[in-house]
């Protein structure tokens, strides 16, 4: 174990095209998320963190800003504390169009690094999400059953994770707690 386990709370934003879900779905390999980021409980945001995920095939970058304007301990239904939220992202930030949050999601991740060091992995589990769009419900949570292992590493180090994982019997795939989240509820796009 590299740390000790703990529970993770993110916003994901996206504009009025849902244009982060759509370039998941379609399988572009240049593609951007926003989400805000936050560690402990779920129903209060603490040391907030903008994060914006850019991915270029399998290479991953991140941007951290801190948003200490906001550590204040709000609730997550507090609905003015999300507008004040969006309006300060949407002010300070540029952006091809306005995002607006859609999403949270809430689990449980373990952290392990490998004996050399060189090769990290997560476990999560007990995922949880709730849409926060306009008219939903944001009381009703979808939760998943499955458990994701990522395992993370530099990209030199492709051929020898590979071989080493052959010959582990579990399902690799693609994903992301946001399209999931968002795009297999019935109610999303109503």
């Amino acid at each position: 174990k590299q740390y000790e386990d703990r529970n993770i709370n993110s916003i994901y934003f996206d504009d009025n095209f849902f244009s982060s879900i759509k370039q998941n779905l379609d399988g572009i390999a240049e593609k951007k998320k926003y989400r805000v980021r936050w560690y402990g409980s779920e129903k209060i945001i603490n040391n907030p963190i903008f994060e914006i995920k850019s991915k270029k095939g399998f290479l991953v970058k991140k941007k951290h800003f801190n948003l200490d304007k906001f550590d204040n301990n709000s609730e997550t239904n507090d609905k003015n504390y999300i507008t004040k939220l969006y309006n300060y992202l949407n002010k300070n930030f540029k952006f091809k169009n306005e995002i607006k949050p859609i999403l949270s999601t809430h689990y449980l991740r373990s952290y392990f690094i490998s004996s050399n060091g060189l090769i990290r992995a997560t476990l999560d589990r007990n995922i949880r999400s709730f849409l926060l769009t306009k008219n939903k419900d944001k009381n009703i949570c979808k939760s998943y059953n499955e458990i994701i292992l990522e395992v993370k590493y530099d990209l030199n180090l492709d051929s020898y994770v590979r071989n080493n994982l052959r010959n582990i019997s579990v399902l690799l795939a693609k994903n992301s707690k946001y399209v999931n989240g968002a795009v297999n509820r019935a109610d999303f796009f109503a």
